[in-house]
């Protein structure tokens, strides 16, 4: 029996993985808490519910979290969670729940969670890139993980895409984050003159929305995304060569506004070399399944 939490910048959703299934599921609130001791807390109150409410019975915890080092067990001073310092996250949950934790990227969890489980099912080389509030980037390379020599390895979403450009919450200017993530789309639909009622909601539904009711604003915000997005990903098959790229995350489910430009530029853009060789896909997992199964996986992967 596996406890598998991943750890989001709003949610944290958990789950009791056991035999790859899904068998019971829980969600608590990412913010709101005095601090991260607060936060842990909350997590292991959760999991004692879930089980017989000891917590015994789990035979491991797995944890998904953004800028997470699974060397160490720390999530290193993450821009988009509430805790801007090193949060030894790992150590703290497996104190209060008395099992074995592990910490990992979330980009990596999922990219564990496409390989065993999903769209990356028979590939030894894969590239998995989750994007939503931030954009992550999980690598396996000769079927093994890649996390470099201090951990935190993969960072696609940190590569510089436009020389002083958008301000990213890493700190440095013109990161792929700040250009298509979440907040990437929509400051890009409001530097096209986008509607203002459309900006007052969250995320990018209506901005979808808008695009499929023949907004140009909308359509374009999409269309800039694709392509900004497809250079990323050819300039990262251009390094690492893998047989496959899977996406995930909430910007995915806009479907084809997304994808039908981003495979156009991607072909186009794509080193010669690998046309042909590697395809881009959405993630086949159920979004809450992935996420969670890519957690527990973290239990058993080694890089």
């Amino acid at each position: 029996m596996i406890l598998a939490v991943d750890i989001g910048g709003s949610s944290t959703k958990m789950g009791l993985v056991e035999d790859g299934r899904v068998i019971s599921r829980a969600r608590i609130s990412t913010t709101g808490h005095a601090d991260e001791h607060v936060f842990v807390d909350a997590i292991a109150g959760t999991a004692r519910l879930m089980t017989d409410g000891s917590g015994a019975g789990l035979d491991s915890i797995g944890i998904g979290a953004p800028n997470a080092n699974q060397l160490s067990g720390v999530i290193e001073m993450a821009p988009n969670l509430p805790w801007k310092h090193d949060v030894p996250l790992a150590k703290m949950v497996s104190e209060r729940l008395g099992a074995p934790a592990t910490l990992g990227n979330d980009a990596n969890a999922a990219a564990l969670g496409e390989l065993r489980y999903g769209a990356g099912r028979g590939y030894q080389d894969l590239l998995v890139v989750t994007l939503g509030t931030g954009v992550g980037s999980g690598l396996i390379v000769n079927g093994h993980l890649v996390l470099g020599s201090a951990g935190n390895a993969g960072e696609l979403g940190h590569t510089t895409l436009v020389m002083d450009g958008r301000r990213c919450t890493c700190g440095r200017a013109g990161c792929l984050e700040a250009y298509v993530s979440i907040r990437g789309i929509r400051e890009t639909y409001a530097d096209l003159g986008g509607d203002a009622d459309v900006l007052r909601t969250e995320g990018v539904k209506a901005i979808a929305d808008a695009a499929r009711g023949g907004e140009k604003a909308a359509r374009f915000a999409f269309q800039w995304t694709a392509d900004w997005l497809a250079v990323a990903l050819a300039n990262a098959v251009a390094m690492t060569g893998p047989g496959r790229v899977v996406l995930f995350g909430g910007i995915t489910r806009s479907g084809d506004l997304l994808m039908e430009p981003l495979l156009a530029r991607f072909d186009k853009v794509l080193l010669n070399i690998h046309k042909g060789r590697v395809d881009v896909v959405l993630s086949a997992l159920e979004e809450d399944d992935a996420a969670l199964l890519g957690a527990a996986a973290l239990t058993t992967f080694r890089s």
